[in-house]
This record gives C-alpha cells, structure tokens and sequence, in this order.
C-alpha cells in the first residue's frame, strides 16, 4: 500500500512540474519562452494617441475595432498613456518576466425580453468565455516606456480556451518581430 502510494504521489509530482514547462518546442500550447529570450522588432509600431497598446495580429497591425478576439494576436504595451502617438522602434528586447493570465468575459444578454421564454438550445450553456494569455515583460536602455509584449490564445469556452503557441505567437507577430529562444 505505501509503495503504491509513493508512486501515486511521485508521478503527482512530476504532472504538476510540467505545468508551465519552459520548452522550446514552438507548437505546444504550454509551452513558455524562456526568460533570457529575446524578441526583436524588425519594423516600427506607432501606439495610437489615447491608448498605450498597438495589436498585431495574422502578421499586421490592427486597430482594437478590427481585433479578432477568435484569432490569436499579440500587442506591444507601453507604461505611459499620452495625447500624441508614439514609436516603438526596431530593436532587440530581453525577455525579463514571464506570466500566463486567464481573463473570463463577461456573458451578455443580447436577446429581447420577448425572447426569453424561448428555449434556444446551446445558447447559453453555463461555460464561462475565456482568453488565455502570455506577458512577456520586455527590456532595452534605450526605450524604458516600452513594458511588455502580450500574446493570447483564441477566445473560446473555458474547456476549449487554449493560450498561445509559441509558432501561434511568432504568425500573429509576422514580419514585425521575430522570437529568438535561447539554445
């Protein structure tokens, strides 16, 4: 009985260690860059005035109103809001943090009250909508506002939410900026 349940325990163990694994296989959903990677930003980004973060997504820049939230995408954040746009401009970032994020949406109701004494199956299934993200907090000398680099998974049911790949991340980054991890 003890032996059985030391290799229960053990083999606990070694399933939760490999949550959050830092590997470099770019097609694993869980896996992380690793802190020391480094993201390089080959084109300039201009952060909109009035906002603090320019999305990217399929490879292009797209304004919050056109932002697929089905559709893996990154965005590069920076500290400070101002009524001017700004640029972030090409150059390599040390990855120096590393932190997944789950984010619930919030359910609306966007049917009329007439509607509410109908049964429409499949509607509304209790699941709770979720994104699962990636902060890849990002460092240089030479641009101090820029903060972090976020990458998220496709919007989804929390069963089915899934954060970003790795290669998820470098196709929603494009030709803007490229992941270098370490060998």
């Amino acid at each position: 009985m003890k032996a059985t349940a030391s290799l229960f325990l053990g083999a606990l163990l070694v399933g939760c260690s490999q949550n959050g694994l830092k590997t470099m296989d770019a097609d694993t959903y869980w896996a992380l860059p690793a802190v020391g990677a480094t993201l390089e930003l080959h084109k300039p980004l201009s952060v909109p005035a009035g906002h603090t973060r320019v999305f990217l997504q399929r490879g292009e820049v797209v304004s919050k109103q056109r932002f697929d939230r089905y559709a893996p995408s990154c965005n590069f954040e920076v500290r400070t809001l101002s009524e001017q746009s700004r640029e972030i401009k090409p150059e390599p970032f040390l990855i120096t943090r590393v932190q997944r994020e789950t984010a619930e949406v919030v359910q609306q109701q966007y049917f009329p009250v007439i509607l509410a004494g109908l049964n429409l199956a499949g509607m509304d299934d209790g699941l709770p909508m979720i994104v699962r993200s990636v902060h890849l907090w990002i460092s240089t000398d030479l641009q101090p506002d820029v903060m972090r680099v976020t990458c998220r998974g496709a919007f989804d049911d929390l069963p089915d939410a899934d954060p970003p790949s790795i290669e998820q991340m470098r196709q929603a980054l494009g030709g803007y900026a490229s992941l270098q991890l370490p060998e």
